[in-house]
């Protein structure tokens, strides 16, 4: 038995992609990955969303929470300070602390 015909056995071993035509109805012949059952035209290649995503990442969430807070201690400090975004009451005391230590932590 030559390569190819050894590859063309190891092939057809393998289970199908589970997706169908919704036009006719006949099931895709490629091969299926993973526990999925899907080719990696249908989706089987998929290794899922990145860990870090957008605008919502721990490090930035951090970030705004620290501008947050110094912009309340300015609140304080200047009656005449205003920001239009800015809701001091939108932190509360638990999440002020883990801020201010995370942040010391961060310029050690």
């Amino acid at each position: 038995m030559s390569n190819i015909d050894k590859a063309r056995v190891a092939l057809a071993a393998l289970p199908r992609c589970n997706a169908k035509s919704r036009q006719s109805g006949v099931q895709c012949k490629n091969p299926g990955l993973g526990a999925g059952g899907k080719c990696r035209f249908h989706g089987g290649a998929s290794t899922g969303r990145p860990p870090t995503h957008g605008r919502l990442t721990k490090a930035n969430l951090l970030n705004r929470d620290w501008v947050r807070l110094l912009l309340g201690v300015l609140a304080i400090e200047n009656p005449g300070f205003k920001v239009s975004w800015f809701n001091p009451g939108s932190m509360t005391m638990a999440r002020a602390s883990e801020v201010m230590k995370a942040q010391k932590l961060r310029r050690r």
